[in-house]
């Protein structure tokens, strides 16, 4: 119970650090921790609240932008994640990533178009604001890839490893 407390809390710290140090725009871990906690944490709370808390904890040290399109495209990826709990492979993953990132993209860029005055309110303003968000989908994309793999090997090393103390 203790080494899933201090899992669980690394897995958010890497959250908030990986939107609050230097990067490429959207290549950030919360997507992939979305995935992760709808694998392991399921319909429990945990699976919410985990990359809730990492957003807002990178939000309270970056400015709150009430960005609620992303908040909301986060939390629509833990279904996702619950989806291959029972089947999960590498394939898997990759597919989820890029499901999640592609809905990640339709949801904020449709946000930016709806309540932005920067694009005409029709179809042709609605089609240059996704063409402008291109750029970004990649980085999601990539950002969602490497953090699933990366967060997936950490959670399976640690959560299965047992730890042997040794009196010296």
């Amino acid at each position: 119970m203790k080494n899933r407390t201090l899992l669980i809390i690394t897995i958010i710290l890497i959250g908030a650090f990986s939107r609050i140090i230097p990067h490429p725009p959207n290549f950030t871990a919360i997507g992939a921790i979305s995935i992760l906690g709808g694998v392991y944490f399921g319909k429990n709370y945990l699976a919410f609240l985990v990359p809730i808390l990492s957003m807002l904890i990178s939000d309270f040290l970056l400015g709150f932008n009430l960005a609620l399109s992303v908040y909301l495209s986060f939390l629509i990826m833990i279904p996702l994640g619950i989806g291959i709990k029972n089947k999960l492979s590498n394939l898997s993953v990759i597919k989820t990533s890029i499901y999640a990132s592609i809905l990640f993209f339709l949801v904020t860029n449709l946000s930016v178009w709806f309540f932005s005055t920067i694009y005409p309110n029709n179809i042709y303003g609605l089609l240059i604001c996704y063409y402008a968000g291109i750029p970004f989908f990649f980085n999601t994309l990539l950002g969602n890839i490497f953090f699933s793999f990366s967060l997936f090997g950490i959670y399976e090393l640690i959560s299965k490893r047992k730890f042997i103390y040794i009196n010296s």
